[in-house]
């Protein structure tokens, strides 16, 4: 098994009316901590079920990143968020099923490889990705 060298944070959701601001601030410590902001953030299916709940309270920010509709203008159907999207740094939302309710993990990956995840029986049965992400800079 290799090593893992990639940079990371552990966070923790309080309180998930304010989800995208607690990122934010745990990404603002990982870019003090490491000199580079995170590219990926990781938590468990309940963590992230909570965050797509919290987040559809702003249809707005939900933006498909192929055709730049919102989840209330976009013909496509909304699977979840694939990403969060910030004025300095950008997401991608991986699950972690080892991580608690409510933690999550930032991490920085220079060469990120996402093949190599096994992916869940419900995903395989999906017929579309996930396009959308959660616009943190139009706040």
């Amino acid at each position: 098994m290799e090593a893992d060298n990639r940079l990371k944070l552990q966070g923790i959701i309080n309180n998930y009316m304010v989800w995208d601001d607690t990122i934010n601030e745990y990404a603002e410590k990982f870019y003090e901590n490491y000199n580079v902001y995170p590219n990926i953030l990781e938590a468990n299916e309940f963590t992230l079920n909570r965050i797509d709940l919290a987040a559809q309270k702003h249809p707005d920010r939900i933006v498909n990143s192929d055709d730049g509709g919102t989840i209330e203008t976009s013909n496509i159907p909304y699977e979840g968020l694939s990403a969060f999207i910030a004025e300095k740094y950008s997401l991608e939302i991986c699950l972690d099923y080892d991580l608690p309710d409510g933690s999550f993990t930032l991490i920085f990956d220079e060469d990120p490889d996402f093949s190599g995840e096994e992916i869940p029986d419900f995903e395989k049965n999906k017929e579309k990705t996930k396009i959308y992400h959660f616009d943190k800079k139009s706040a």
